[in-house]
């Protein structure tokens, strides 16, 4: 019997598809970036019919929906290109800029979802091996990536009774970890003083006392850049909670990365806030990806193949302990 077709998607559902799609041409393409990508709406149409069996027959429609989506959220994702002939005639790439946290949620998906699993399964097995008492005391960075992340904690703490002390000065992650859906007996969230970012999405300011009177269990992180195993970020305030984060709190650390954050140059009027090395794993996606991107990461390979050690394997993600000399312990 043929699957009933569904009418429409919901707004969310439609933006986070289309999204799923840019990506996909994207790994697919030479282009260097995923803002080089442009697609037609008809192309956007009969990939939303075939995958979720929905038929979209009016491409102003489509639009709508994404627009009304951006009004709600406050920020711009799409940028329409009109083509000639009639108004449903255009092709849509990813709006630039895009710098602030809302946009990037919503980009790399795929590969930010497989990466928090392999945090999670990283932070299961240590337990299993060493014995960690509850609660476990975890440190969460800044951005989307770790905002993933936050999701999994919040249902994983609820579904396996797990009970966790969570600091963070992500506001996106403090938003998930609080939801009247999480067991709040299980996790206990605090967060650092200062002020709130909006570009960002996190809390800044120069009052670290909360992260450096506490060891933790494990201290996670994502980045914007890295060139040459240096560490950057646009944010030139979070930059000095991050470092301190990385350098002078006591903990586990971990750092997540899509692959895309490798470059070819470092971030513009920037200084690095540190380096890959300062961590003790690396966790990335597995997979095919763009073959520029596929050219920095053998390059990255290459470069800290001494260093690289490989921990675990999964069909969805990659896990690497870096090996330490004793004097860097």
């Amino acid at each position: 019997m043929q699957e009933r077709q569904k009418h429409r998607l919901k707004q969310k559902e439609l933006v986070m598809s289309i999204f799923s799609l840019f990506s996909t041409e994207f790994e697919e393409s030479n282009v260097s970036s995923i803002w080089d990508i442009t697609l037609p709406i008809e192309k956007i149409i009969t990939y939303l019919n075939e995958k979720h069996n929905v038929l979209y027959k009016n491409a102003m429609w489509v639009y709508t929906q994404l627009r009304r989506y951006e009004n709600e959220l406050g920020v711009r994702l799409f940028q329409k290109i009109q083509k000639e002939g009639s108004e449903s005639n255009f092709s849509l790439k990813i709006y630039q800029p895009f710098i602030y946290f809302f946009q990037k949620q919503h980009l790399y998906l795929s590969q930010k979802i497989k990466i928090s699993n392999g945090a999670w399964d990283l932070i299961k097995n240590t337990m299993g091996r060493t014995g960690f008492e509850e609660p476990l005391k975890i440190l969460l960075g800044a951005g989307s990536t770790i905002y993933h992340l936050a999701i999994i904690l919040a249902k994983r703490s609820k579904e396996e009774n797990i009970r966790f002390k969570i600091y963070t000065h992500n506001l996106g992650s403090l938003k998930q970890l609080v939801e009247p859906k999480t067991s709040f007996k299980n996790i206990t969230v605090y967060t650092p003083a200062g002020k709130i970012d909006p570009v960002t999405y996190t809390i800044v300011g120069e009052d670290n006392e909360i992260y450096l009177k506490n060891k933790f269990d494990f201290i996670i992180q994502g980045t914007s850049c890295i060139h040459r195993g240096n560490l950057y970020i646009e944010s030139a305030e979070e930059k000095n909670r991050k470092q301190t984060m990385l350098k002078e709190c006591e903990g586990t650390k971990l750092l997540l990365l899509t692959k895309h954050e490798l470059s070819d140059s470092p971030l513009k009027n920037r200084s690095p806030y540190g380096r890959v090395e300062d961590y003790d794993y690396v966790i990335l996606p597995k997979g095919n990806t763009n073959p520029g991107v596929q050219k920095r990461y053998d390059n990255f390979l290459k470069q800290f193949d001494k260093i690289l050690e490989a921990e675990i394997l999964s069909w969805n993600y990659l896990i690497f302990k870096i090996k330490h000399q004793p004097d860097e312990v």
